[in-house]
């Protein structure tokens, strides 16, 4: 559905307050990007910059040459979400031009597909990135030059006018929408719904002193975890059809957890994930959910430590059951559809950037990721 066209006066003063702050109305007076209708603050920018290097950094956490106490990691080179690499500082800097450059393109363009934003939606969101200035962004920022009003500018508008530019496009009713039987076959090609119940091969201790430690379980004791659940896989995969091998599949671990005194807390936890990455944080469960085919079960042992491993039972849904499903377990016909238009999303705005004339002023050179390390340290030293 089109966002409803409605600006209210309140709306208008907000959206021209908000237009003297993207103009330059920070503590230095420096200008980053502009055209000849929109200037950005270099508050907008390192704004931007500062939400890229936070981006990196959970991109460079992953290398095993990582190292949070230093800043080196700002030369190593990272992989993003769209399997792009680069060194990181480099990719830093070309994301918040990118942004910045977006920024200077979805406002015109949004205005040109007649659409505005509810006045009181922008309101509470500009309150909600007032406060966030000032209860934790101003300590970082605002020694480098950003204002508030930079800050709240650069907040309220990127991702939200990101977002429904893209609904407008790509959204229902929007100029190249997306059939939801597209929607649905991307979901099924691209993802598969699981149900997986991790038992521990250890258990707690606690000695005379009262120190708690973790001790593996002994040898009889995981013959038994792992030959149920192996027995279980057994059953499961002897099912031709997978609608009754759930139903198998239910049942046993409803059974396993009832007779093993497990307790309500203990759930069978039940994931939609990307077949080509899991996102599950062990290597030996993306092996097993990777390879496994609708309607089957199998298990496998993780952790390398005896003190720390678990056993884990994972069953496959079929198809049907992942189309019912996906939009109640963390995958939702909106994050569908922005992975299947991604790219071509970036493209679009790109064609939009490089029709537009812009100018870079020299004051962003003077700007390097590096700001954020030292202040990251300085505060902690102090």
């Amino acid at each position: 559905m089109k966002p409803t066209v409605k600006i209210a006066s309140l709306l208008m003063a907000v959206l021209m307050l908000f237009s003297v702050f993207a103009s330059g109305c920070t503590l230095s007076k420096e200008w980053s990007y502009k055209t000849s209708d929109q200037e950005l603050a270099i508050g907008v920018y390192l704004t931007a910059m500062q939400e890229a290097y936070t981006q990196a950094q959970s991109y460079a956490s992953k290398l095993d040459d990582y190292d949070a106490e230093s800043s080196k990691w700002l030369d190593l080179e990272i992989t993003d979400d769209d399997g792009n690499k680069a060194v990181a500082r480099e990719w830093i800097k070309d994301e918040a031009e990118r942004k910045c450059l977006e920024l200077l393109v979805l406002e015109p363009e949004l205005k040109r597909l007649g659409a505005t934003t509810d006045e009181a939606e922008l309101d509470s969101q500009a309150k909600t990135y007032e406060t966030q200035w000032y209860s934790s962004a101003k300590a970082t920022l605002e020694k480098h030059g950003v204002s508030a009003e930079s800050y709240i500018y650069y907040m309220t508008n990127y991702s939200r006018m990101r977002d429904q530019l893209f609904d407008m496009l790509y959204g229902e009713g929007g100029t190249q929408a997306v059939a939801q039987e597209e929607i649905t076959k991307y979901l099924t090609d691209n993802y598969g719904r699981y149900a997986a119940l991790p038992v521990s091969l250890y258990e707690s201790t606690t000695d005379e002193a009262g120190t708690e430690s973790t001790v593996a379980l002994s040898e009889e004791k995981i013959k038994s975890i792992t030959d149920t659940l192996d027995g279980y896989v057994k059953q499961v995969n002897a099912i031709k059809d997978s609608a009754k091998a759930e139903e198998a599949s239910t049942k046993l671990l409803e059974e396993y957890i009832s007779s093993n005194n497990l307790g309500e807390s203990t759930q069978v936890t039940n994931v939609t994930l990307e077949r080509k990455n899991p996102n599950t944080s062990v290597d030996e469960l993306d092996k097993a959910i990777s390879g496994l085919e609708e309607g089957k079960a199998v298990t496998v042992k993780v952790g390398e430590d005896a003190k720390s491993q678990s056993y884990f039972y994972i069953f496959r849904y079929n198809e049907d059951s992942l189309k019912k499903n996906y939009t109640t377990d963390g995958v939702t016909d909106s994050t569908l559809l922005k992975k299947l238009k991604s790219k071509d999303y970036t493209a679009y705005l790109k064609s939009l950037i490089d029709k537009t004339n812009y100018e870079k002023s020299d004051s962003v050179a003077k700007y390097n990721p590096d700001i954020f390390f030292e202040e990251k340290t300085t505060t902690v030293a102090s």
